[in-house]
């Protein structure tokens, strides 16, 4: 009974952040001065906090995203990684063509300069790296969730090298950035044949989640060894994880430790 009444709380105060959403994205294409469009970013940060709140997830950060074009590289986990990752970057965002057509957050994605890839087609693939290199170039950051698809465990599979070319080309650095949502992410793990709607109604329902981002040191690329930067970040991301689920572990054992020793 009470997992149904957050449900439908959450679900009747995202309608209306959506709603919020829709008027302020109407707003921005009608503010006539350049001044008054560079705080666009700030308020679509803010919009998206808020959010992620009401969906309750809340999200704690350690270090900050590269100042300067960089193209980060991410574990994937959940469609909520996009969302708690834009809380705090401006980033824009590569993914599959498929989320483009999925309600809210396609849309989200599309007003957010998401690049789209299509699933096995090498010319989408190639295309889409020429695309990257160019926004690198402009002085844009972008985001690249490297195992290629979402997964339901702490630690990611291989990061694929092949789109880290867009960065050799541009010339900028990658950062790696681990995602965590607690040592049990199955909990809200998007895999599957699960389907973006049927996922978002468990997420309403569920217990809060904390979401820790952590943004590592850029790796130069110079070298332009894609597969020697695509190894490097997952052994950075896999460190900061397994760093992470074992102080988890710790501090829940914590409690147990404490009562042995009054026993004692």
């Amino acid at each position: 009974m009470l997992r149904e009444l957050r449900r439908l709380s959450r679900a009747g105060l995202l309608a209306a952040h959506l709603m919020l959403g829709a008027a302020l994205a109407s707003g921005v294409m009608l503010l006539p001065f350049a001044a008054m469009r560079r705080r666009v970013p700030a308020i679509a940060a803010g919009w998206l906090r808020r959010g992620v709140a009401i969906l309750g997830v809340r999200v704690l950060a350690r270090g900050r995203p590269h100042p300067h074009p960089v193209l980060m590289l991410a574990n994937h986990i959940s469609w909520l990684d996009i969302l708690v990752l834009a809380t705090q970057s401006d980033s824009g965002y590569v993914a599959k063509a498929e989320l483009a057509g999925w309600p809210l957050l396609g849309w989200l994605a599309r007003v957010g300069g998401t690049e789209f890839i299509r699933r096995g087609s090498h010319a989408d693939l190639a295309r889409a790296g020429e695309q990257m290199a160019l926004r690198l170039k402009a002085g844009q950051r972008l985001t690249l969730f490297p195992e290629g698809t979402s997964g339901g465990s702490v630690l990611p599979a291989r990061f694929r090298p092949r789109l880290l070319q867009a960065a050799v080309a541009a010339r900028v650095p990658v950062q790696p950035v681990a995602i965590y949502y607690g040592s049990h992410p199955e909990r809200i793990a998007f895999v599957g044949e699960d389907s973006f709607l049927s996922n978002l109604w468990a997420l309403l329902g569920a217990d809060p989640v904390l979401a820790e981002i952590t943004f590592l040191p850029v790796l130069g690329t110079l070298s332009g060894d894609c597969r020697l930067l695509a190894d490097e970040s997952w052994r950075s991301v896999v460190h900061a994880l397994t760093r992470l689920e074992l102080f988890e572990r710790e501090a829940a054992a914590m409690p147990q430790v404490v009562e042995l020793a009054e026993a004692a």
